[in-house]
């Protein structure tokens, strides 16, 4: 199984886990509509707003590179869903090894977000067409950003196994805790796998919950 094939399973499962299995029929278990196309245009927004577009403010300030990349693995997140709800998840494999851009690439960034943002926003619930589209323009925001696949699993790793976690402890309710000893939950997730290049998902989970319980 390839890296892609492996993101495709894990976020299956953590739809599962989180909205029960009729996810793919369009709604949570608490029958609530689910536009994957919705979430994908509202994080590609977001990085966006990770670049220095205003014009009224200094424009000599570099964008937060560290954001872009977290949300662009929010879009990863929501991509996929929408990949597999529709059953064309098989396309992406394409992508299993690009080459990324050795410099980092603004403005070629920043456009394809946009067309990433409008061709999502335009999408309507049910409409299968624009998947392999947005799909190939992900890829190109990786590459312009720097990322080849592999960083793009081990970041999403990381991000899928710190939501399950988070589902599992409260998250909905709002009894789950974000901060752990003064620094946020994304943070330490990322450091465990800085620290640990080789870790599986299962061990990363349960390092998350030592580290967890250790808040107690």
């Amino acid at each position: 199984m390839n890296l892609i094939e492996q993101m495709f399973k894990l976020q299956n499962e953590l739809n599962n886990n989180t909205n029960g299995q009729m996810w793919v029929d369009g709604f949570t278990k608490e029958n609530r509509q689910i536009s994957w196309y919705r979430c994908i245009y509202m994080e590609a927004a977001e990085a966006i707003d990770s670049f220095n577009w205003k014009h009224w403010k200094n424009i000599n300030v570099e964008p937060d590179w560290a954001n872009i990349k977290v949300e662009l693995v929010d879009i990863w997140h929501f991509i996929m869903s929408e990949a597999i709800r529709v059953g064309d998840q098989s396309y992406a494999d394409q992508y299993e090894e690009i080459d990324a851009v050795g410099d980092l690439e603004p403005e070629i960034l920043l456009q394809t977000l946009e067309r990433i943002l409008a061709l999502s926003a335009q999408a309507k619930i049910g409409d299968n067409s624009v998947i392999r589209e947005t799909i190939d323009l992900f890829f190109v925001a990786l590459s312009h950003i720097g990322m080849d696949t592999a960083e793009l699993y081990k970041r999403y790793v990381v991000k899928n196994q710190l939501n399950t976690f988070r589902q599992q402890n409260g998250y909905k309710d709002g009894s789950y805790i974000k901060i752990w000893s003064s620094v946020e939950d994304n943070v330490v997730a990322f450091n465990i796998m800085d620290d640990n290049p080789g870790i599986t998902p299962s061990e990363l989970y349960k390092q998350l919950e030592t580290a967890y319980a250790s808040l107690n």
